[in-house]
Parts: C-alpha cells; sequence; structure tokens
C-alpha cells in the first residue's frame, strides 16, 4: 500500500445544505474542525457539528440515533455494531478518514535532547514500575543523555479511548511480558492521574514537570510540548511524522471489513519502518439515512475529506490516508445515501 496521498485536489462530487451532528475521537478532533470550516466554506448552507468526547462515547451516541456520524479510532464490537444498525435502519459501515501517530509526550524541564522509548521501557513507566526519568532503563534507551531524576508522573485517559486501545495494543504486542494490562478502550491503569479527552491529559503533562502521557501530537504542538521517538518492532527509535506514520499504516493496515464496511486491523509487528504507534481513524455511517438529506450532506462532506481533506493532514500533524485505502473509501461512500 503506498503511503501517498490519493485523489488530493478532487473536489466534492457536489454540495449539500442543512446541519450533521458527529462525535468521537478526540484524537481526529483538530482534523474534523478544519474540514468542517474548509467545507462549510466551499458548500454554503452546509454545517457540520463535530464533539471530540471519545471514541467509546461516539459509538454509543451513534447506537443511541442521537448523532450522524461518529468518529472512531477502533471498529465497533459485536454489540455496537448491531445497536448502530438498529439506529440507522440500515448497515453501519466503518471508513478510514485519516491517518496519525499516537505521541509519547512529556514534559521534562531543562532536558535539551529530545528522548527515546521503547515498548517494553513504556511499558514499565505506564504502569508504575519506573517511577524517575533517571531509572536505568531509560538511560539505557538514551545513551549519552544525562537525565534528570525528576519523578515520572503518567496521565492517562478516564474515558473511554480509542487512543488508549491503539497505545495499549502496541504495548499488548511489543511490550512483552512487561505489559500485563491487556489492551481496550480502558484498562485498569495502576499508577497516575486520569484525565478526560486527549485535550485533557495533554494539558496535565503541560502543567507537570515530568509528566507524560499518550494522544495525537497535535495536542503536543498546541501546548508546545515534546514528543519522545519510539523503538518498536523495528531496529531504531523513529520520531512522529506525517511520513513515519504513512510508512507504518502502509505496512501495518489491513482491511478486514466486508463490502462497503472497510474496517481493519493493525498489525504493530509488522510497522517495522515508520512512526511504530500509527493508527488509522474512522467514521462510522449509516449505509442508507433515514433522513435523505442528512444522508446527502455526510456523504458530501465525507467525501470532501478523504479527497481535497487530506492536504491539511501534515499540517495539523496527522498523516495522509493511503492512496489505494482512499480509492476504496471513495467507492464505499458513492453506495452511501
Amino acid at each position: 500500500m503506498s503511503p501517498s496521498v490519493g485523489a488530493a485536489g478532487s473536489a466534492p462530487s457536489s454540495c449539500a445544505t442543512g446541519t450533521v451532528s458527529g462525535a468521537g475521537s478526540t484524537f481526529q478532533q483538530n482534523m474534523e474542525t478544519q474540514w468542517a470550516k474548509d467545507f462549510g466554506g466551499e458548500c454554503a448552507g452546509a454545517q457540520i457539528n463535530y464533539q471530540g468526547v471519545g471514541s467509546g462515547a461516539g459509538i454509543q451516541q451513534l447506537g443511541a440515533g442521537t448523532i450522524d456520524f461518529a468518529g472512531s479510532d477502533v471498529t465497533m464490537k459485536d454489540a455496537e455494531r448491531a445497536a448502530a444498525n438498529a439506529a440507522c435502519g440500515s448497515t453501519a459501515i466503518t471508513l478510514p478518514v485519516t491517518a496519525g501517530g499516537i505521541a509519547i509526550i512529556y514534559n521534562l524541564k531543562g532536558l535539551g535532547a529530545p528522548v527515546n522509548l521503547n515498548a517494553i521501557t513504556l511499558a514499565g513507566i505506564f504502569q508504575g514500575k519506573i517511577k524517575k526519568w533517571n531509572d536505568p532503563a531509560i538511560a539505557a534507551d538514551n545513551s549519552g543523555v544525562r537525565m534528570p531524576a525528576t519523578p515520572i508522573t503518567v496521565f492517562y485517559r478516564s474515558d473511554a479511548s480509542g487512543t488508549t486501545q491503539v497505545f495499549t495494543g502496541f504495548e499488548k504486542a511489543l511490550g512483552g511480558s512487561a505489559w500485563t494490562l491487556g489492551s481496550g478502550k480502558t484498562v485498569p491503569w495502576p499508577t497516575g492521574q486520569g484525565a478526560k479527552g486527549s485535550d485533557g491529559v495533554t494539558a496535565g503533562v503541560a502543567q507537570t514537570d515530568g509528566g507524560i502521557t499518550y494522544a495525537e501530537v497535535s495536542f503536543a504542538k498546541s501546548n508546545n510540548l515534546p514528543t519522545a521517538s519510539v523503538k518498536g518492532a523495528g531496529s531504531g527509535f523513529a520520531a512522529i511524522s506525517a511520513g513515519s506514520v504513512s510508512t507504518a499504516i502502509a505496512a501495518g493496515f489491513t482491511v478486514t471489513g466486508t463490502g462497503n464496511d472497510l474496517a481493519g486491523s493493525l498489525d504493530f509487528t509488522k510497522m517495522t519502518d515508520g512512526y511504530p504507534i500509527s493508527t488509522v481513524s474512522y467514521a462510522i455511517v449509516c449505509s442508507k439515512y433515514k433522513d435523505a438529506a442528512k444522508g446527502k450532506l455526510v456523504k458530501a462532506f465525507l467525501a470532501y475529506a478523504i479527497t481535497d481533506g487530506q492536504a491539511v493532514a501534515n499540517g495539523l500533524g496527522f498523516a495522509p490516508v493511503p492512496s489505494e485505502l482512499v480509492t476504496k473509501v471513495r467507492l464505499s461512500l458513492a453506495a452511501v445515501s
């Protein structure tokens, strides 16, 4: 799968008027906000409202019929899919709309060098077994760098989060016996402080010398915080960037859905090149809307997002969806009504 964006620069096939609401992933919140602004500028009379409430809450709201589409960093479970299908009155389908890396964001005053962390070291940090920044495990990842003795404060998502599921999925795959929490939208964190949303955990780190969290990289940029280079299945530490994320996604993402459903799986063991905590993020939509006008607007908006909208990915800290996947999303959207 090529890591280059496909179809960027092609305008939406049509505009539509009205208002639709989406909610869910805080990971994709900054992209959704930009897309809504830009799409509204091109399509007069169209308004897209999106709230970053977490992937779990977004899927729940779609199943309750209170929103028109959900943003999620993870695919639906069987019960969630059944609820979404019932609320839609048709099959709910999952479509990749953006890609990005889960950044390891930290705040360490007085340290001029960037920090390197491998999967096993991260397991120790996020489970409270590594308590200070000068721990031998962190020092080993950062040869030649004098690490301070600052205590580590972990910030984790208190809400049901697709970002949490991706990060813990990475750790489950590559943290070895050091990782004991499994993977999910919530896990029983043994240490640290919980906060709601990517903005909440990043704000906690910004206010705490020695703080560390996992979140979409744009939240690091907006808070002027550094991000660690991470070693996964590859031989070296990789910094997070649009290119390194696209490279990893091209190697590690596989579509597992059928028909127009493009839900997929991530294999972190295959992400030997690029940034190893990388993921796609989805829009979950009805294949046939009860309100045809809403269906037309959702379809037009996402057609914009997956084409012209990909051009803003790099500037916001995201990565373009690989071109072969863009083609599949456009074909699936053609069947939405």
